[in-house]
């Protein structure tokens, strides 16, 4: 077994382990908690389709957001994303070398709401791959990200990631798709 699968082997369990820990010791209380304090309340947060893009760079991508933890009042929530996110690069002339690339994305998540404006910050592991995997490998990457949304059903988002090993940043301003947890009626 190579050396960088068996990191990324450790990194996916430990990750695994990680999200299924609040399942193992959780109990439930009856007490009232604040709006704000986090409780076990494992649902889906959101799905969404968006599709982002500035100068010369776009990205196609679609994600399944997951809470563990959520607050009473569900602005605040920790919980997990599953993404796929395709961009292509392009300079003034023609494709950049590699282009397009999508990046399979596991993540923890880290979501706060107020009203229609949500901030999320999300890090974990991608597998990178590539159109030209003769000249670019395709591999795995830890990888960090952040998105700012404006709306829920339809809203308008700031979206930028970075890997933590090479030099594979985005950021672009965009639209997104979906469903929210916040505004088609779900409740507990």
């Amino acid at each position: 077994m190579n050396h960088s699968f068996s990191i990324t082997l450790l990194i996916l369990t430990n990750l695994l382990v990680l999200s299924l820990t609040p399942f193992i010791f959780s109990q439930a209380d009856s007490t009232k908690f604040e709006d704000n304090n986090l409780v076990f309340n494992p649902s889906i947060h959101s799905i969404q389709i968006d599709a982002t893009s500035i100068v010369l760079m776009n990205q196609l991508g679609g994600q399944f957001d997951f809470d563990v933890l959520r607050s009473n009042n569900k602005n605040l929530c920790v919980g997990t994303r599953l993404s796929i996110e395709h961009y292509y690069l392009v300079n003034f002339v023609d494709g950049v070398d590699g282009s397009p690339f999508t990046n399979y994305n596991l993540y923890a998540r880290l979501s706060d709401k107020k009203d229609d404006l949500c901030f999320e910050v999300v890090g974990g592991v991608t597998y990178y791959t590539t159109d030209d995997p003769d000249r670019f490998t395709n591999k795995y990457m830890l990888r960090t990200g952040f998105e700012i949304k404006y709306g829920s059903t339809l809203a308008f988002i700031l979206k930028g990631s970075t890997s933590l090993s090479s030099n594979s940043s985005f950021i672009g301003i965009g639209v997104s798709l979906g469903y929210d947890h916040m505004k088609l009626g779900y409740s507990n």
